[in-house]
This record gives C-alpha cells, structure tokens and sequence, in this order.
C-alpha cells in the first residue's frame, strides 16, 4: 500500500512540475526570421518614405513588440536584426523615414531605428 501512495505522489508531482514548467519551456527564442514579416512590411517605407507609415508596417511591428518579443534578450536580438536589415537588405535606405517607424505606429522601443544604434547597451 505504501508503495501506491507513493506512486500516486510521484505521479501528482510530476503533473505538477510540469503543469508548472510547460510556459516556461514553450517560449522560443526570438530569430531575425521571425522579425521577416515587419521588416517586409516595413522595406517600402523605410526606402521610400511617404506621409505616414503603412497600416501593414505598423501591424507587423505591433504584432511582434506585443506577440514575439518577450524578453530583454528578444530586444537585443530584435535591434540586432533590424539593424543588420537596414545595413545589408535594404538598398537606398532612406535614413529618415527608417528611423521613425516605431514613432510613426506609435510603439515605444527601448531602442531607436538608427544603423548605428548600440544594441548590446539597451
């Protein structure tokens, strides 16, 4: 009998452990590929410019701040990949218009959209 019990504890505490454990354990990393679908929303006006910054752009960008980035590891990583799009993926980056993307769709960043930006200093 009392190996019952402690069976159906051990069984209990696992459920619990896991219960537990399995948010923790389901939050991916963030990749630059996840970042993909703001950044190409955004290319055309981060090039171009324009009166006011896409509805697609600021949706993709909403959706990654409030959705994907959970942690302050996923913000650097974030800046990084923005960074390395905006220097190397986007030819004739338009400096100006690229730097007010998040003002633009009115989200707050701990970061600005500069090419020089220091992302590990967030």
């Amino acid at each position: 009998m009392a190996s019952t019990n402690a069976i159906k504890f051990n069984s209990m505490a696992l459920i619990i452990c896991i219960a537990l454990c399995a948010p923790i354990l389901s939050m991916a990393v963030l990749t630059c590929c996840d970042l993909k679908p703001a950044l190409t929303a955004c290319e055309s006006y981060a090039r171009h410019g324009g009166e006011c910054v896409s509805q697609d752009c600021c949706f993709e960008a909403l959706n990654l701040k409030n959705n994907l980035i959970n942690s302050h590891q996923d913000y650097v990583t974030a800046c990084h990949c923005i960074q390395d799009a905006a220097v190397k993926m986007i030819p004739n980056l338009n400096y100006t218009a690229f730097s007010i993307i998040p003002e633009g769709c009115g989200i707050r960043l701990p970061f600005n959209f500069r090419v020089d930006m220091n992302c590990d200093n967030l």
